[in-house]
């Protein structure tokens, strides 16, 4: 199991077998950032980078390559450089639960996807999904709308 993490991380782990016979690698790019993981959460190759707080809720499967990135990494600085700002810009990112992400798809920063939805292999998530969507593309559209039985 490949489980790096930078120690600045608030890490809320429900329990450790959630994480499995699987490849992750989960890291922070900011102090006192927060990642939380609900019970049952399934990651397989993923990579998941908080700079503000990312909270997956329970029983959500993210499939192989998929990232959830909070943060942009760099922004401009000057007329050529870059600088290392994490925090400036980050914003939160809340996946509910019972949420389906499929393989290589991307979850950007202040995204909030309801419970039960799907994302579609490959999608790039730039907006909310509402809970029972189901939403692929780049970047991703609703396609679908299930009705949720409560």
């Amino acid at each position: 199991m490949l489980l790096p993490l930078i120690t600045n991380t608030h890490l809320k782990m429900t329990t450790p077998e959630h994480i499995g016979k699987c490849f992750a690698r989960l890291c922070d790019t900011e102090m006192g950032a927060r990642l939380e993981l609900g019970r049952n959460v399934g990651i397989s190759g993923t990579i998941i980078c908080a700079a503000k707080s990312i909270v997956i809720g329970e029983g959500t499967i993210i499939g192989s390559g998929a990232m959830i990135l909070d943060n942009d990494f760099h922004s401009p600085e000057g007329e050529w450089g870059w600088k290392t700002d994490y925090v400036t810009g980050a914003r939160a990112i809340q996946i509910g639960r019972g949420v389906f992400i499929g393989s290589r798809a991307i979850v950007l920063k202040g995204v909030t996807i309801g419970d039960r939805a799907v994302i579609g292999a490959g999608a790039v998530v730039v907006k909310d999904v509402p809970p029972g969507a189901v939403a692929a593309g780049n970047p991703a559209k609703i396609i679908r709308q299930k009705e949720l039985i409560s």
